[in-house]
């Protein structure tokens, strides 16, 4: 061996990288594949099992706005959460959907996964309401439900949303992405940390042109109609923020609801409390 190569080679190998808790996988749904994140022990795994949690991200963004509560909920029980479709890395749908055809393509998510015959739900934003069809499409395997961002927006406010969620114009100036950037960055908490806050910036830029079709679906869907045929026990967990505020809301059509007030702005609650996101969602899933 020469003193080169004695230089260069490392003296050991080095340690292996432990296992990241959220994985990435694709399947076959009814828009094209479907980009899925899973965590937790695997299907079968010795010790008792907890119920299996999905979660529904809200509009436009990804199931990657989950990976930090999947992470500390897969300790102890299997978390999965899709892109919904024309989302993140999920294939889109060919016109505009509306929320029940999102539930039944994150159905269809669940039964690829095979997280069984019993699942919690945990829906934010648009994926609230997105949970909330997908468990009166299926009454018996939607045991318990967390929303996050259930708001009941007045005919003025539902207004209002209409106007300031349309399509972007896309132009070589970048104009909607100042747009998106300046929205976001007045809603951010104090204290947010910048990479984290373009990388959400970036993940929602990813559903390009059409990812309106994600709000116009949620004006679309009537909460108020919808929440009091729930049957199941559900849990709405309000930020500290406008939002959180018409969350408040929500409670008056549950039948078995109850309600939580978190002392913080919704933008980034998942990334930066975690701990205490997943202890009240703990309590809650884990009732008998």
């Amino acid at each position: 061996m020469d003193e080169r190569t004695r230089m260069t080679r490392p003296e050991t190998e080095p340690p292996p990288r432990p296992a990241k808790a959220v994985r990435r996988r694709y399947i076959d749904g009814r828009f094209g594949q479907m980009h899925v994140r899973t965590a937790g022990p695997a299907p079968g795994a010795a010790g008792p099992q907890r119920v299996p949690l999905y979660c529904i991200h809200q509009s436009p963004s990804s199931s990657l706005v989950f990976e930090p509560v999947m992470a500390e909920l897969g300790r102890e029980r299997r978390v999965a959460a899709g892109d919904t479709p024309g989302f993140g890395e999920s294939d889109p749908p060919p016109a505009p959907p509306e929320i029940d055809d999102y539930a039944r393509a994150h159905g269809e998510a669940i039964d690829a996964l095979e997280l069984g015959e019993t699942v919690d739900l945990f829906g934010y934003f648009t994926g609230a309401k997105i949970a909330v069809a997908l468990a009166l499409q299926r009454p018996a395997q939607i045991r318990r439900i967390v929303l996050n961002g259930c708001v009941v927006y007045s005919p003025e406010e539902l207004s209002q949303e209409r106007r300031t969620y349309q399509r972007d114009r896309y132009d070589w100036d970048a104009g909607h992405l100042l747009k998106w950037w300046s929205h976001l960055k007045a809603r951010a908490p104090a204290g947010y940390p910048l990479e984290l806050f373009v990388r959400h910036f970036a993940e929602i830029q990813r559903g390009g042109p059409d990812s309106w079709w994600g709000h116009r679906a949620a004006q679309n869907y009537d909460l108020a109609a919808a929440l009091p045929r729930l049957t199941q026990p559900v849990l709405v967990m309000c930020s500290n923020d406008p939002e959180g505020e018409k969350s408040k809301r929500a409670l008056a059509y549950l039948k078995r609801g109850s309600l939580v007030c978190l002392p913080h702005v919704g933008q980034g609650m998942l990334d930066l409390h975690t701990a205490e996101v997943c202890a009240l969602m703990r309590d809650f899933l884990d009732r008998a």
